[in-house]
């Protein structure tokens, strides 16, 4: 039988595309981020996924390559999430899952031969079936690898005046002392900043101002956070525009977007960069888990050429009803589109990969990254002296922001 020859070629070698325990966090690619990439000798079709090893007897598993001569030529970057399954469909003909950090594993074969997979974070052979993702199942979601760039960064922030909030806003002073440090988006090859006001960074240094042009920067309130203030994807599709006017980061191989409040550590994210592997479509890195949509905007990673499509596409993603940015997903239940929710459903709607890297940022605004007893503190931040990702969020306040920058480098280098 075909289960039974798939389970004696896994014992046989001791490898797997997949573990069976343990969650997607532990995962970890050859390059140095979360996800799976394959080391492919011939073609996609006829390659075997021989090239996971245990490194442990626990959870982790590793990528290594069997001979020299072996060249990374196929990566694992799922579609969109219109484009995948839910947990409670069979996974197996679109090999990919809607909620980030979930994988397709064949369970069983049903009584005519036709096989079941479910989306699941983590499978337990034995109890939840097989537990194996087949060749079929991998070749939905593998991707020719079109580039392996070295890691050059265009970096920007964006300060907001009129937030909409009555909570005080201490980005500007952030990124001005970010500046005089010459660190967090001032440490990239290359950086912006832009605004909605008239303002200077330093001395003969001013932000790039952004007009309303559009009408749509103060249309509507966040309902989702408990310091509401205004929807800013109108915002932030004039900074696009204006990115893309600067022509900075046509020269760069990854466009990063950073919060004023995210602590930021560039070089720590060109070390997880350094020849990541990229399909000709682009990919961008989703960092949250156990969400439909885990693209969260304290560090966004988008290569060059997803960032071109996104600019190539935003004004019709702007007017496309199946991206109803002003109203929001599920008719409305959490509101109008925040920019980076809006920028991953441009990105999905036009064929961009999306990849999962949970080891990129900690973000106190994701539920997955809180410990355990505070998953529902919506106030919890890292312990920065223990926190070595390339950024760390939320830090509003001046004083607490330099704290965690000096605390992390103190503790884990730059």
């Amino acid at each position: 039988m075909e289960t039974e020859m798939l389970a004696r070629s896994f014992d046989d070698v001791e490898m797997s595309v997949s573990p069976t325990t343990g969650s997607s966090r532990s995962w970890h690619r050859w390059a140095g981020l979360s996800g799976l990439a394959v080391l492919l000798s011939g073609s996609v079709a006829a390659a075997s996924y021989t090239v996971w090893r245990r490194a442990s007897a626990g959870t982790e598993w590793n990528l290594a390559k069997t001979s020299e001569a072996e060249e990374l030529t196929a990566i694992v970057a799922s579609p969109g999430r219109g484009q995948c399954a839910s947990t409670k469909e069979n996974c197996f003909s679109k090999g990919c899952c809607n909620v980030v950090g979930f994988r397709c594993f064949l369970t069983q074969y049903d009584q005519y031969g036709s096989p079941n997979a479910r989306c699941m974070e983590k499978c337990e052979a034995g109890k939840d079936g097989i537990c194996v993702q087949t060749q079929e199942i991998m070749n939905k979601v593998l991707q020719d690898v079109a580039a392996t760039p070295k890691g050059s960064l265009y970096c920007f922030s964006v300060y907001t005046k009129d937030t909409g909030s009555t909570v005080q806003s201490f980005e500007l002073e952030q990124l001005r002392i970010q500046y005089q440090r010459r660190i967090s988006i001032f440490a990239c090859n290359s950086w912006g900043v832009f605004s909605d006001t008239d303002v200077m960074l330093a001395d003969g240094i001013t932000f790039h101002k952004v007009q309303d042009v559009d009408g749509d920067f103060h249309f509507a309130k966040r309902k989702d956070t408990d310091e509401p203030g205004w929807v800013n994807t109108g915002l932030f599709y004039q900074v696009w525009r204006a990115v893309q006017w600067e022509k900075k980061w046509e020269t760069a191989d990854w466009v990063i977007k950073v919060d004023p409040d995210a602590v930021f550590v560039p070089s720590r994210l060109q070390r997880k960069l350094a020849y990541q592997p990229v399909p000709a479509s682009g990919m961008y890195f989703e960092n949250c888990k156990k969400v439909d949509y885990g693209f969260f905007g304290n560090l966004e990673v988008i290569s060059n050429q997803a960032f071109k499509v996104l600019l190539d596409n935003m004004a019709s993603c702007k007017k496309d009803p199946n991206i109803p940015w002003k109203v929001g997903i599920e008719g409305g239940k959490y509101g109008p589109m925040g920019e980076d929710l809006f920028a991953q459903a441009c990105m999905d709607a036009h064929g961009v990969r999306r990849e999962e890297a949970f080891d990129l940022t900690t973000d106190g605004a994701c539920e997955s990254y809180r410990p355990v007893g505070q998953e529902k503190n919506k106030k919890w931040k890292p312990t920065c002296a223990w926190t070595s990702t390339a950024a760390m969020h939320p830090f509003k306040r001046v004083d607490d922001y330099f704290k965690c920058y000096d605390e992390t480098v103190a503790a884990f280098g730059l």
